[in-house]
């Protein structure tokens, strides 16, 4: 699948931190789909550790990936430097824990041939792969966008459909000349600060430009049993509240009226007193608290 001037149409990237055994499970999926459609994968190494350093290296070999190592580790960072060493007019980022579907590649490459020239930004359909003898019943809406799973069926604009960064293609001009991911925005370690997709949403837009979701490229991504409990999801929920905070920030607009922190605090004992009773409720002080906290730290 050849873009212009016999450049590819996309290149797929990938960034990982010390999870060499996601990426060879990643690329077993994607290398010979990649391939039918002439796009090249790129490994981002995030400061790995040496020996998962050294085994990326083995791996992108044996699936004739170019890797290309960050010192210095973070999400956001990683991204940008994928957007400057890949090659197209698209950069197509998913995560190292994802799983394509057997038809991904070939249905994005439709979904990105098709794209009019104001959408700079496709979010895939990403669903939820489930650990053993899980049993994810309780799971609502508010914790699956947590777990980075989007798996409505359909296509349109966003708002009104969500995307999320594990299986997401940018044009790399657009992404570039809004000044890429924020870096600070986007997990760095323990750090679970995230938003950096809603902020590139905001940005891009402020340049006339588009964002859509599309279901026709799906992928699967692979949940931990940990992450089915209401400890982890309540304490994802608490950095996606000072996230919220962050990207106000980042774009220096004032907070909505939703996240005053009048209107907060109010709603934290509320929630607090059923969160006992509903994972949801727990969810939303969680993520009060959070927006709560990422204020007072800013001041």
């Amino acid at each position: 699948m050849i873009g212009y001037a016999g450049a590819p149409l996309a290149t797929i990237a990938i960034c990982t931190h010390d999870r060499s055994e996601d990426i060879r499970q990643c690329l077993a999926a994607i290398a010979l789909q990649a391939q039918a459609v002439g796009f090249p994968i790129l490994v981002v190494d995030s400061g790995s550790s040496p020996g998962h350093a050294a085994a990326l290296r083995a791996i992108t070999t044996e699936f004739d990936a170019l890797l290309v190592r960050c010192d210095e580790p973070g999400i956001s960072l990683a991204r940008n430097t994928a957007a400057a060493h890949a090659q197209g007019q698209w950069v197509v980022y998913i995560d190292d824990d994802i799983r394509a579907l057997p038809d991904w590649a070939a249905a994005l490459a439709q979904c990105l041939q098709a794209a009019p020239d104001d959408v700079a930004m496709i979010g895939g359909l990403i669903r939820p792969r489930w650990p053993a003898g899980a049993s994810p019943e309780r799971v609502g809406r508010r914790w699956m966008l947590l777990l980075s799973c989007t798996e409505r069926e359909g296509s349109g604009p966003v708002p009104g459909f969500d995307i999320c960064g594990g299986n997401l293609a940018v044009r790399r001009a657009a992404l570039q000349a809004v000044g890429g991911f924020p870096s600070t925005l986007g997990r760095v370690g323990k750090r679970l600060i995230s938003g950096e997709e809603s902020f590139l949403i905001e940005r891009l837009a402020q340049q006339g430009l588009k964002t859509r979701y599309d279901d026709r490229f799906g992928v699967e991504h692979c949940i931990p049993a940990q992450r089915l409990t209401v400890r982890w999801a309540t304490r994802r929920a608490y950095w996606e509240g000072v996230s919220r905070v962050l990207i106000h920030k980042e774009l220096g607009r004032s907070l909505p009226r939703t996240m005053r922190p009048l209107k907060l605090a109010a709603s934290v004992p509320v929630l607090l007193a059923f969160a006992p009773f509903s994972s949801e409720s727990a969810i939303r002080c969680s993520m009060a608290w959070g927006g709560l906290v990422g204020q007072v730290r800013m001041r």
